[in-house]
């Protein structure tokens, strides 16, 4: 494992490949997700949105494949109290606080701090006070590619105070090829949920959690994503799918599947495994001229799976501790996601 020394102010870009001739592409501006290419038999596909070129990558505000944080989604009125002590944070979507801020993670140069030709670590410190957290947050996200097309993205984080942590991946992605003028619609998908959350217009969570049963939001049994869409009041005033589902909780270990999606050639599959409780199911809804690697990206031209907790659940201490994004001091947390290629 070769080790990487000090910081570097330029973003660099990193590939993992494997023995079957899978290949991802990395880089350390925002720790993000650049490209997923898998070799099936029609030849390779790249799976994954993004951007066109580094500098691109820097302007785009979509979070294509971006680590982001300090606390993933919405946080209401950009404050939350923690002892009885109120906290006031970047606004960034209206009056809201947005993964994390206005400088939130996603727009920042990592370190590098190991490498291999399956593996990179990369690690973020974010000083007290940092978008008004509190606490000296240390960060480490790594990807690994394994040699069974697995892609496990491992988080570890500590904070020097007591403070709100919520790290997921925003990669997008498109199983009938980046670039091939298909939205994922026409994607098949299961997710193993029995909740999700009702959110207002701008992604707040609103009143209790929704059973799935007899709703648009039941993909317990596999379903195209386009089969319910845009069908009720939830969805409209979301412009798609953007909501927080709530996981089977027998299925979080990081080794079963909670999701699983499938591309409309049915020749290359998607699991998903996770041990975080929720994940945010992204239809790409406001994927507008978005520069891509091939042309412009449009609504719905990507998916993401947001393995999370809860949007703004800081202020829902009431969901319990399973749900609670606050991480106490000196304490290592750690969590992780894996996307398995099937083909």
């Amino acid at each position: 494992m070769q080790k990487v020394g000090s910081a570097r102010r330029d973003p660099v870009v990193v590939t993992l490949t494997n023995r079957s001739g899978m290949q991802i592409t990395l880089t350390n501006l925002g720790a993000s997700w650049l490209s997923c290419i898998v070799p099936l038999a029609s030849g390779q596909r790249d799976v994954v949105l993004g951007s066109p070129n580094i500098a691109k990558q820097k302007e785009q505000r979509v979070y294509l494949g971006a680590t982001v944080g300090r606390v993933a989604n919405r946080i209401e009125n950009a404050q939350f109290s923690i002892n009885g002590k109120v906290y006031k944070v970047t606004n960034n979507q209206g009056a809201h606080c947005l993964h994390g801020g206005k400088d939130n993670f996603s727009y920042r140069i990592w370190n590098i701090v190991q490498q291999s030709a399956h593996q990179v670590t990369f690690s973020l410190i974010s000083p007290d006070g940092d978008q008004g957290f509190p606490g000296e947050l240390t960060v480490e996200v790594s990807y690994e590619l394994t040699q069974d097309n697995r892609v496990v993205i491992r988080y570890q984080y500590q904070s020097t105070k007591i403070c709100p942590v919520n790290l997921t991946n925003h990669t997008y992605f498109n199983l009938a090829g980046e670039g091939a003028g298909k939205n994922v619609l026409d994607h098949k998908l299961s997710l193993q949920s029995n909740h999700y959350i009702p959110t207002d217009k701008q992604g707040i969570p609103i009143g209790e959690w929704q059973d799935v049963t007899n709703t648009n939001f039941d993909f317990r049994c596999a379903k195209t994503i386009g089969r319910d869409f845009l069908q009720d009041a939830d969805q409209k005033a979301a412009r798609g799918y953007d909501h927080t589902f709530i996981l089977d909780a027998s299925l979080i270990d990081g080794q079963q599947p909670v999701a699983s999606l499938c591309a409309p050639q049915r020749d290359l599959q998607m699991d998903i495994s996770t041990t975080m409780p929720s994940m945010q199911l992204y239809t790409g809804n406001y994927l507008v001229s978005v520069a891509g690697k091939k042309g412009e990206y449009t609504p719905y031209s990507g998916v993401a799976f947001e393995t999370q907790f809860p949007p703004n659940a800081v202020n829902h201490p009431e969901w319990g501790a399973q749900y609670s994004p606050i991480s106490q001091p000196g304490q290592i947390y750690s969590s992780n996601t894996c996307y398995h290629f099937i083909f």
